[in-house]
């Protein structure tokens, strides 16, 4: 995940739907016709296959733009350009006559991505205008694709000014089937400045580390362990940039802010109720599944009891409130005791002066202890009298959370508030409270209560507090002077162009129409120095200093195999890797006999399955994939049987649609001097595998049919037949 530059809103969102007469010196019909050579001539375009042509224009205040569209009987071509025959954007539509038959059928992108690459330069070499260059990385390649994408940025004069672009490549031909692209025409006030900083990368980095900030918490790292560890967190706040030419630190953020307010001087939920019915439960007997569903249920309170258990918690105000509903919730799964547990929501409502206000209690169904307040308010025309201060508020929640979770609360500080007060649409103050430990907060363990300012009581509250969390000694850990040079040094100090906000000179008269319309500024391009990072990451290691990331699972960077090395079929196996065609875990087993399992998870992962033996349900999952691909059916599950070779060869034919046509008789023969140990079922199967190229004998033109299979052949036949 990169940091990009700051890209500040605008209201040119208005600029869109502006319009200004059309320049004199040329009608509109002669401006389509000069933009549409200019267009051709750029791209070399030969469009005499085309009957239809049509261009619309756009007349922006600060940048017209033509939409410019081709169409035949073959396709169609359409480009949006600007007045001066700039390309934007390019799309190409080829009517195809091949029709896709739904079927299970993987195969490898045709072409290859080198020739495709080169292609896309070629074409942005064309269309890019002097002083623009790019940056190009290839996007993730899946099977099956029709085209190769690529994307980056666009630098002016060398330099990243927040533009990109993306370009897409058909597979077959190299052509281009679209591309887009950002561009600054019409939202740059002047040119671009000069590429040459008077002000050094050391000294803008001086300056940039002093706008990082630090906060030291306990968190719990990746991978489910209970113990937390101490980490610096990242405090996010304004961007800041260092002004090339000057060397002065910018607030880009406040900046923005105030050109916009000097531009600018020229809620609640409705929960429905359930009606309730007292219909007689019907004779017919359950089920054992449905018993066993319905014995969940034993010893919940009723209605009543729920309600009386609510009430009797007098911090939470409901005397003047109505009960209108409960709902009970039966988890899912069982709890770490085995049993099962069941929630039960209770909700109130109360009028007062017009005013709907709602609260919603949750409850442990069987024993009614509290886990979760909430509130809501159907706010009336006239603002309600907020009463209560905040330090009245604050000693309500917490004579409130002594007696509802006295043992955690103790363990806990302040961690954050917010004063009802201080802002006109709030009518609770909230307090949020975390375990502290070793003088450290652990947000993880978090306690938060609202309090009505309008009669102190509870309006909201929730408990997530793991007593099983244990935590790091808080000894040896850095300085936040080491830790900030630590977060300093992930980041490039990147001499770019800042688009700084900038106010609008009226006097120019291609700008008077904006202040007719209250908009008072554009953007500049400056340069200077900003922060830049290309991934996300969580904070700095309290103890070894070191950049922590965030633990995505799996990526789009195919497998890798660290027993394949030398392997007769490793180029193929490789091959597959490369598009996530494998198996999980760092060992392929090229060697081990292929069960029927093994089978469907090589063909399952051709449409991005992963399957992991591991996992609770892992084959039951797997196989209801393959059902629903068509791979095979229910009945011809068997999930550790060891395939053959004819019957590896007439699972994979049956998966992509062959079963048909290899099951008619008399039509086929093989070339195998074995060609009469291939059991009958099996036979039209390898004969037409042998015409696709999917199989091949040994030295000895065997082809071995009732010999067990291993995974690395199973591989290599789906390979061979994905790249015919």
């Amino acid at each position: 995940m990169k940091r990009r530059l700051l890209s500040l809103t605008l209201v040119l969102v208005l600029l869109c739907s502006l319009t200004v007469p059309a320049a004199a010196a040329q009608s509109a019909d002669e401006r389509l016709a000069s933009v549409t050579a200019q267009v051709k001539k750029t791209l070399g375009l030969n469009t005499e296959e085309y009957t239809e042509f049509y261009g619309d224009l756009a007349e922006e205040i600060l940048a017209p733009s033509w939409y410019l569209e081709w169409s035949g009987e073959d396709g169609s071509l359409s480009i949006s350009t600007t007045e001066e025959g700039k390309i934007l954007s390019y799309r190409l539509y080829r009517n195809s006559t091949v029709s896709n038959s739904g079927t299970f059928a993987p195969s490898f992108p045709a072409g290859d991505q080198d020739s495709a690459k080169a292609a896309a330069q070629a074409f942005l070499n064309k269309v890019l205008s002097r002083g623009e260059s790019v940056t190009m990385e290839a996007r993730v390649v899946r099977l099956n694709t029709t085209t190769y994408r690529f994307g980056g940025e666009i630098l002016l004069n060398g330099l990243p000014a927040g533009l990109t672009y993306s370009i897409s490549v058909n597979c077959e031909d190299n052509a281009i089937t679209s591309f887009s692209r950002d561009d600054i025409n019409g939202r740059i006030m002047g040119g671009i400045p000069s590429a040459t900083a008077k002000t050094t990368q050391q000294q803008a980095r001086t300056a940039l580390r002093g706008t990082l900030a630090l906060r030291l918490e306990y968190v719990l790292p990746d991978g489910g362990s209970k113990q937390a560890v101490l980490r610096y967190l990242p405090e996010y706040g304004d961007e800041y940039y260092v002004d090339a030419a000057t060397g002065k630190l910018v607030n880009l953020t406040e900046l923005a802010r105030e050109v916009e307010e000097t531009g600018m001087a020229g809620g609640t939920t409705n929960d429905a109720t359930k009606e309730e019915s007292a219909a007689e439960a019907p004779e017919a007997s359950l089920s054992k599944a449905e018993q066993q569903g319905a014995d969940k249920l034993k010893g919940v309170l009723d209605r009543d009891a729920l309600d009386a258990k609510a009430r009797a918690i007098s911090a939470l105000g409901l005397s003047s409130y109505t009960l209108s509903s409960v709902d009970y919730t039966v988890a899912r799964k069982s709890n770490e005791n085995g049993d099962t547990d069941v929630t039960a929501t209770l909700r109130y409502g109360r009028q007062v002066n017009g005013t709907s206000w709602r609260r919603t209690v949750t409850l442990d169904a069987k024993t009614g202890k509290l886990m979760n307040v909430y509130s809501s308010a159907r706010m009336p025309n006239e603002p309600v009298e907020r009463k209560v201060d905040t330090a009245a508020a604050q000693k309500a929640a917490i004579a409130f959370l002594t007696a509802q979770c006295g043992t955690q609360f103790g363990k806990s500080e302040l961690y954050d508030s917010i004063n009802a007060l201080e802002h006109d649409t709030r009518i609770s103050h909230s307090f949020t409270y975390a375990q502290k430990v070793n003088g450290y907060f652990f947000p993880g363990n978090m306690i938060s209560v609202g309090v009505d300012a309008t009669d102190g009581s509870i309006s909201s509250y929730s408990n997530s507090f793991d007593d099983a969390v244990t935590f790091d000694s808080a000894a040896g850990i850095l300085t936040m002077n080491q830790a900030i040079d630590a977060w300093l040094d992930t980041y490039e100090v990147q001499l770019a162009y800042i688009r700084v906000p900038a106010a609008i000179d009226y006097s120019k008269p291609e700008y008077k129409p904006l202040m007719d319309y209250g908009i008072s500024y554009l953007y500049k391009l400056t340069l200077g120095y900003a922060l830049n990072r290309e991934d996300y990451l969580l904070g700095i290691d309290a103890k070894t200093g070191k950049a922590v990331a965030p633990d995505w699972g799996t990526t789009d960077e195919g497998l890798s195999y660290s027993d394949i090395a030398g392997h007769w079929a490793q180029s193929k196996i490789e091959k597959l890797a490369q598009f996530g065609v494998g198996y999980t875990g760092d060992k392929f087993s090229p060697n081990a006999a292929l069960t029927q399992i093994d089978l469907i998870a090589l063909l399952a992962s051709t449409e991005g399955y992963t399957y992991d033996a591991s996992s609770e349900d892992s084959a039951d999952n797997l196989y209801n994939y393959a059902y629903q691909l068509g791979i095979l059916t229910k009945s011809e599950r068997n999930d550790k049987a060891v395939l053959t070779r004819a019957a590896t060869v007439k699972l994979i034919l049956n998966a992509v649609g062959y079963g048909p046509v290899a099951q008619l008789q008399g039509i086929y023969r093989t070339k195998f001097v074995d060609d009469g140990s291939i059991p009958a079922d099996c036979y039209g199967y390898v004969a037409l595998a042998q015409g696709l190229g999917m199989v091949s004998g040994n030295s000895f033109n065997r082809f071995l049919p009732n010999s067990n299979a291993t995974r690395a052949q199973a591989a290599v036949m789906l390979y061979n037949l994905m790249d015919r």
